[in-house]
């Protein structure tokens, strides 16, 4: 499903303790596609996931899932977060069906938390509980309930950002592959620009004007190649560059 923000905006209080975290975002992102938010920690890029699901709602402007205004808690979308927040007495199939929409029935919905436990690689440890799982594995579990629904929109909030340095490359190319089986649109909040270069068709980068409280779309990149990409690649050593000083890092001291 095709997401656009319309002048989308996001203020919190009122009068002169008013505070604009985002401030007219404009963006469209076609159906199928991947697309990373980057930005300073505090731009509003997990506010903007939550607009997108309907958890909040935009002080300015709209957000549109396939032409329709989202107005409240959307079932076109599912979010994941960085913690999996699995139910610890749950086994991790159990967990997985709490994702299943409203109604399925139970063998069409077993049949299917099958499905996904396997896409995932976590078909051996279905009745495990979360404590008996290592944190990668959780996160798993995770990222398949959030597609139990079977989501036009995966709402994606660092959900790689707890995870040790080799598990994170794991789950980037577990994400791919979902996203091979199930072309959904993705959205994916992250602080590292390699993973947004990794898995991203485009990067967004969220940050405030000078002069402006809300952050705006500052730079809009479409990324180079066809996953799976080269990590050593020289064009994308070189856009890295470009995004860390967008994002005011000293590229000479790193």
């Amino acid at each position: 499903m095709a997401v656009s923000y319309a002048g989308t905006g996001r203020s919190f209080g009122q009068d002169a303790t008013a505070r604009t975290v985002l401030d007219g975002i404009d963006l469209d992102v076609p159906a199928g596609e991947i697309v990373a938010v980057l930005g300073p920690s505090g731009c509003g890029k997990s506010t903007l996931l939550r607009l997108t699901a309907g958890l909040d709602r935009p002080t300015a402007g709209k957000v549109l899932i396939d032409g329709s205004v989202v107005t409240g808690s959307d079932p076109r979308c599912a979010v994941a977060f960085q913690e999996p927040r699995l139910l610890p007495w749950r086994s991790l199939a159990g967990n997985v069906a709490i994702g299943l929409p409203h109604g399925t029935d139970r063998a069409t919905g077993r049949a299917h938390v099958a499905r996904l436990l396997e896409l995932v690689g976590l078909s051996a440890f279905s009745g495990q509980r979360p404590r008996e799982v290592s944190g990668g594995m959780a996160q798993r579990a995770a990222l398949a309930r959030a597609l139990a629904r079977n989501p036009g929109v995966l709402l994606l909030d660092e959900p790689f950002g707890a995870l040790d340095a080799l598990t994170r490359l794991q789950m980037q190319d577990l994400l791919l592959d979902v996203h091979e089986a199930a072309p959904t649109t993705v959205l994916l909040v992250t602080h590292d620009v390699d993973e947004a270069l990794q898995l991203a068709d485009r990067i967004v980068v969220l940050a405030a004007p000078d002069g402006h409280d809300g952050a705006r779309v500052s730079r809009l990149v479409t990324v180079p190649g066809a996953r799976p990409r080269n990590r050593g690649s020289a064009e994308l050593a070189a856009l890295r560059s470009e995004l860390l000083e967008c994002l005011g890092v000293d590229i000479h001291r790193h």
